[in-house]
This record gives C-alpha cells, sequence and structure tokens, in this order.
C-alpha cells in the first residue's frame, strides 16, 4: 500500500468514528434537548401535577371566599368515604332546617387533652333525650362517647376535596419529611415546567404576541408557588378520630336517605296538624303535647285532657313541622323492600312497604323486629285504613318510634282500634271512639280529628 493510500484510508476511518460520534450525540440530544421527546414527556407531566395542584386549591379555597367552612380531616375515622388529608367543605346549618340525619357535619366535641376540638362524623341516630344526636365516624366500630346537640354544629358536609389539605396535614403534625418530599418534588416540577417550555415558541410567533410567551413562564411559576403555599397553609383542621376502634365499613360522604328516620323536632309532640285539632265526642285525652301549624284552629280539647303543652303556631310547632316534612322526604327516598297488600295483617318484618293503591289494616298486625331494637318499619300507601277493632302488636325489641303508617292522603282509625306507632298523613287524620294510640298523629296539610280517643307520646 502507497503513503497516499494509508493517508486516505486513516482519513475515512477519522471521519466514519466522527460520523459515529455525531450519530451518538445526535441521538443524545434528541432525548436530552429541550426540544427533545424525553423532556417534552417529563414537561407534559410536570405541568399536568401543576395543573391538578391548582384546581385541587381552587375548588378548596373559592367556596370558603362565598361563606363556606373548609377543614382537613386529620385521621381515618372516616374511611373510606374521607381520609386523613382530605379537606371537607361546610356550609352553616340554619335553624329552621332539621338536623341532617345520616349525613356528615362538622361540630364541637371535648378534646383528649381539654378544651374543645372540631370533629367531622356522621350523624347515625336520634339520642336518648330530646334534641340530642348519635354520631359515629363510618370506620369506628363503636358510637362517639358524647352525644351532640344543635348548638354545637358548625356546617353540615356538602363538598369533598381530596389529598389537597395533605402539606397543611403533614405540616401540623411534624411530619417533616413527607412534606419536604412533596415540596422537593413541586419545586422540581415548576422548575421542569418552565424550563421544558419549546425554546422556539416566542420566534414562532408574531412580534406582537411574543409579549405572552415572556410572560407565561413567570405566570407558571407565581400560580404554581402560591397554590403550593396554601395547600402548606391550609384551612383548619378538623378531627376524624373521636374514637379509636375501626372496622373501615363501606359508606359513602353523604347518603340519599336516613339510615335511620326520626321525626325530630316533632318528637316534641303527640298529635301534629296543618290546620286544627278537634274533639267531636265527649272528650279525648291526650298524654302529651299538641301542636298546629301554620294553622291555629283548636276546638273541643280542653287544656285538662292535654297533659302537655298545646302549641299554636309556635317556633317550636313551626321547627316541628319542618322537620316532619323532612322525615316525608327521607321515607321516599328509602328503597322499597316489597309491595305491601290491599289487605295487612298477620306478621310484618323490618322494611320498607309500599304501594299506590289504598291499604286497610285488620285484625292483629306484628311487627317483629327479631331482636333488633334499631329495626325500622314503613307501611306506605296511597290511603290507610284500621278496621274495627285493629290491633298493632310490637314484639322482639320493635319500637313505636320506629313504626311508621304513612298515608299518601288520608288516614282512617276505626273505633275500638290499639295501635303502636306513628300515623303520618298527608292529608286528614281522623280517629274514632274507643281507639287508644302509644306512639303519634302527624297532619302534614291537613286537620287531625279525634272522638273519644286516647293518644299516649312514647
Amino acid at each position: 500500500m502507497t503513503t497516499v493510500d494509508a493517508l486516505s484510508a486513516s482519513r475515512t476511518e477519522r471521519d466514519a468514528s466522527a460520523s459515529v460520534r455525531t450519530g451518538r450525540h445526535s441521538a443524545r440530544s434528541a432525548v436530552l434537548d429541550r426540544d427533545g421527546w424525553a423532556v417534552l414527556v417529563l414537561g407534559t407531566v410536570a405541568r399536568s401535577y401543576l395543573v391538578l395542584i391548582v384546581s385541587l386549591t381552587l375548588i378548596a379555597g373559592l367556596p370558603v371566599a362565598f361563606g363556606w367552612i373548609g377543614s382537613v380531616v386529620q385521621s381515618g375515622s372516616m374511611r373510606p368515604a374521607i381520609t386523613a388529608g382530605d379537606v371537607v367543605l361546610s356550609t352553616p346549618l340554619p335553624d329552621s332546617e332539621p338536623m341532617p340525619l345520616g349525613s356528615v357535619v362538622q361540630f364541637s366535641a371535648p378534646a383528649a387533652g381539654g378544651g374543645e376540638q372540631q370533629v367531622v362524623h356522621r350523624i347515625v341516630a336520634p339520642g336518648d333525650q330530646q334534641g340530642e344526636w348519635i354520631t359515629r365516624g363510618d370506620a369506628n366500630a363503636d358510637q362517639d362517647s358524647t352525644t351532640l346537640t344543635r348548638e354545637k354544629v358548625t356546617g353540615q358536609g356538602r363538598l369533598l376535596v381530596r389529598w389537597v389539605g395533605l402539606p397543611s396535614l403533614w405540616l401540623s403534625t411534624g411530619n417533616t419529611a413527607a412534606l419536604a418530599l412533596w415540596l422537593s418534588a413541586t419545586l422540581a416540577a415548576v422548575a421542569l415546567a418552565v424550563w421544558s417550555w419549546p425554546g422556539d415558541e416566542r420566534e414562532r410567533r408574531p412580534a406582537r404576541d411574543r409579549s405572552t410567551v415572556t410572560w407565561r413562564k413567570p405566570l407558571v411559576l407565581t400560580v404554581a408557588v402560591l397554590a403550593a403555599g396554601t395547600m402548606a397553609i391550609g384551612p383548619e383542621h378538623a378531627s376524624a378520630a373521636f374514637t379509636a376502634s375501626t372496622s373501615s365499613p363501606a359508606n359513602t360522604f353523604r347518603v340519599g336517605s336516613w339510615s335511620v328516620l326520626s321525626l325530630g323536632r316533632a318528637s316534641t309532640y303527640a298529635i301534629l296538624a296543618a290546620t286544627r285539632i278537634s274533639n267531636a265526642d265527649s272528650h279525648s285525652t291526650v298524654l302529651g303535647s299538641i301542636a298546629v301549624s301554620p294553622g291555629t284552629s283548636l276546638s273541643g280539647i280542653k287544656a285538662a285532657e292535654v297533659t302537655g303543652s298545646i302549641d299554636l303556631n309556635t317556633p317550636g310547632a313551626v321547627n316541628a313541622r319542618a322537620d316532619a316534612l323532612a322525615l316525608q322526604r327521607a321515607i321516599a327516598a328509602r328503597p322499597t323492600t316489597g309491595p305491601a297488600p290491599a289487605s295487612l295483617a298477620g306478621r310484618l318484618t323490618p322494611g320498607t312497604w309500599r304501594t299506590a293503591t289504598p291499604v286497610q289494616i285488620d285484625g292483629t298486625l306484628t311487627l317483629d323486629a327479631g331482636g333488633d331494637p334499631s329495626a325500622v318499619f314503613v307501611v306506605s300507601a296511597a290511603a290507610l285504613t284500621f278496621g274495627q277493632g285493629a290491633s298493632v302488636v310490637l314484639i322482639n325489641g320493635a319500637s313505636p318510634d320506629k313504626v311508621f303508617f304513612v298515608s299518601e292522603s288520608t288516614t282512617v282509625v276505626s273505633g275500638g282500634a290499639t295501635l303502636r306507632g306513628v300515623l303520618l298523613a298527608q292529608s286528614d287524620v281522623r280517629v274514632d271512639r274507643g281507639t287508644t294510640l302509644t306512639g303519634r298523629i302527624v297532619s302534614l296539610q291537613g286537620a287531625v280529628d279525634l272522638k273519644n280517643a286516647t293518644v299516649t307520646q312514647p
């Protein structure tokens, strides 16, 4: 080989080596340069993460500006519906509305170390005393040790925002490792989102639009930092760990119908009517209180025949009617267990038995709770009639306050009947001679007319 050939071969090898190095550099550039696909993917992920932070912060923060109450949940007693670090947004509960049985509320409760704390739990049942309510965390096996009263309620849960309160929770509980990791990840996302913005975008735009691109990066940085700071500072904290033991049943944040039906403030009265309460015979006896609202008519009933108060469109009567109407809506929302027969007698198990036609109850109707004191019985029909001498018997733990005979129109109780439960009618209720009722009578839009009857408030 000549010297010229050797030099030519050497140059060829060097050129080939340089070409390989150039190809490798080009491949690395395609991945790592600002316009490379890897940076594009990472930048998109970073911007998506920042959009999520900003969106959650706005969702949690904007309602507070309009009077809602935001609270960061600190523990897991409301799992799986609500977990630690979630933000619960609540609205104040107006005095004109009934207690939201079955819903999540925020309230003040005694703290373990003294003083009070905010708690987010669900109202699950009325308490033993009038005006008291039982609360429990969805994941708790036991109910809260202290009953709830209306004045302790801060608000009713309306909206749940996931995860947005985690940084605030970490800050308040001293979990600096998690907080530092999150802050580092957020700052890295901000830096990556700003750095990975396409470098030639400004050059591709007309001169008049370049200022938009100039301000976009600082805007991303400012909004992301403000959102992260808001998440770290966060709203006030509310405990969801009022009791310790957990079993995590699959409950929801809010329920469409009440888990336990209750008359609420209407339970104050043995008889509650919308237009009037009357007695057309010699006398009737009411062992309890009576009320009329919005009407004020009372006839044939003497004060001596009523052992409790007589309230004619008083604030107490107005509130009682509001709760009775809420009960009617709750009953309508309950799922139907089965059809109610046109003629009802014999034994009935707990559930909601419903029909769009009239129902007559003759003979003896036995309601068997099966040993469950919380068992609820609902018989709902277009109209209800209790035959002559009809009897309702409760066994195995059934309670008259958990038995509801619901009529979409009128309810008629023939003479000599012995009943236990709540008679809830849309229109008039007529109770004939010799009838005894242990329970309550409620007419939502009509009157209650008695004839020598005895009504005992449980």
